[in-house]
């Protein structure tokens, strides 16, 4: 029973105005000028390679949940932000450290850190929507521009200073070590302008606007970096590459005073994984129970649920799956029918042995959320440590097909199929996974691996799409520059 306990939640993945300017959200007119120096292809390819050497070098988050979250803030911004991209993906990094970012190319990420201050979902969707507005306004081809009328820099290696700054535990050092007597130049051209601060202020605004969200929650979330970077040793990360001062934020103010106001989003979700960050990073283990049991108390029903959730996980991580059930059963009734809360109850039946109804609970569930990846992901996993190996490959196979950059479903789908004695499909999984993570000459010997399977199988057309499937990943630059 405990082996089957640490094995699932391993595999669940829990261990930012004038009222004229206001209604306008009219962007300037940017011809092709930026594509003359950065396309948005290559914007596209190079944001690829970044996310994959991300990956090598940064911890980063698998968690369903948290991916999913992002996912869904992420999209509803996206309709009413312009970005020229049209696909995404998502990252969230396992550090503490107050950042979020777009990365040219369409990469969205977070530290999962930001919880720890975002005091809601809007003050969340802020700082992204003026990140996306970069992207809108071609921030970083017109950077390039600017940068190349002064002295030539090499696009990679603007990429490779922002991948240091959401790598490093110091990114200021790091920026510094690596490049040496150039590092004043490069956090120079990494800085946007303060007129390209000030647009995507108020494209971002606008923005949150549309999308539903609270104008206000812009202003209020660069007051919260001003003041993290007052009391911290070190300025908060977006700041790096995002210089704040007081004239910005009246300025952000004053145009989020021109919209009407709209209530703050806190939604379930957001609390539990708000508590999921606190638990990582500032409650000590002898500090989690006494804190969500106080918690669990408030007259507030979402904040007194989150807290019976992260109850429930911090007692399933403690191999008490009965006691994990008993803190699930007194989530008010609204959020027990959380994709998240129903994909906790399955686990905790499983580990007490009951597999069959938490599976019954999850395929419930799916009928009406069709697409959770929570769910779809927490099946995939009870399937696969229930011995219903061919059961888990189909499902996961599908998911993968649905999901083909997200890396932890190519590690389900892999450990699933390799249970399955599917060994092909087993080999071909891992070598997808690796390859997201970074790591290309292993993905290539996995696929290697993959292709003589396929041939001892007799399954040649099945080799054929690997081979060719094989010359993309090796053909993929490995690293920036």
């Amino acid at each position: 029973m405990q082996r089957l306990s640490a094995t699932l939640l391993l595999a669940s993945g829990l261990a930012l105005a004038t009222p004229a300017d206001a209604a306008s959200n009219d962007l300037p007119a940017l011809g092709d000028a930026a594509s003359s120096y950065v396309s948005l292809q290559q914007e596209h390819d190079l944001g690829r390679t970044w996310l994959r050497q991300l990956r090598a070098n940064a911890r980063t988050i698998d968690d369903p949940l948290a991916i999913e979250f992002l996912e869904d803030l992420a999209f509803r911004l996206i309709p009413y932000s312009n970005a020229p991209q049209d696909s995404f993906e998502f990252v969230v990094i396992d550090k503490a450290e107050l950042n979020a970012f777009a990365v040219p190319g369409g990469i969205i990420g977070i530290n999962l850190g930001i919880l720890l201050f975002a005091n809601d979902e809007d003050e969340l969707a802020g700082v992204m929507a003026h990140e996306l507005a970069h992207l809108s306004q071609r921030h970083f081809a017109r950077q390039i521009e600017r940068a190349n009328q002064r002295e030539p820099v090499a696009i990679a290696t603007l990429l490779a200073s922002i991948l240091l700054i959401a790598m490093s535990d110091n990114p200021q050092a790091g920026i510094a070590g690596l490049m040496a007597g150039q590092a004043a130049e490069i956090q120079n051209q990494l800085a946007y302008s303060r007129d390209w601060e000030r647009e995507a202020d108020r494209i971002g605004i606008s923005t949150l606007a549309d999308a539903g969200f609270d104008p206000e929650a812009m202003p209020d979330m660069f007051t919260l970096m001003q003041a993290a970077s007052r009391i911290g040793t070190k300025p908060p990360e977006f700041l790096l590459t995002h210089p704040l001062t007081m004239n910005r934020i009246s300025d952000a103010q004053a145009r989020a005073d021109g919209y009407p106001r709209k209530d703050r989003q806190r939604g379930f979700d957001f609390e539990v994984l708000k508590n999921r960050a606190r638990m990582r990073y500032q409650l000590t283990d002898e500090k989690i129970k006494p804190t969500f049991e106080l918690e669990s108390d408030n007259s507030d029903k979402l904040i007194a649920s989150a807290a019976h959730f992260s109850l429930a996980e911090y007692a399933l991580h403690q191999n008490q799956p009965a006691q994990a059930l008993q803190q699930l059963q007194q989530i008010d009734g609204q959020y027990q029918q959380d994709p998240a809360s129903i994909s906790l109850l399955a686990l905790t039946l499983t580990t007490l042995g009951q597999a069959d109804k938490a599976l019954e609970a999850i395929q419930a569930a799916l009928h009406y959320f069709p697409d959770s990846y929570v769910l779809q992901s927490t099946k995939g996993d009870i399937l696969t440590v229930t011995g219903k190996y061919a059961d888990a490959t189909a499902l996961l196979r599908k998911l993968a097909e649905q999901r083909p950059t997200t890396p932890g479903v190519w590690f389900q789908l892999s450990r699933a199929a390799g249970a399955a004695r599917q060994n092909v499909l087993a080999y071909h999984a891992n070598a997808e996974y690796l390859y997201l993570n970074g790591k290309q000459a292993e993905a290539g010997r996995q696929m290697d691996l993959a292709i003589k399977e396929a041939g001892k199988q007799g399954d040649f057309q099945r080799q054929e799409a690997l081979k060719e499937r094989l010359k993309q990943i090796s053909s993929s630059p490995q690293k920036l520059g």
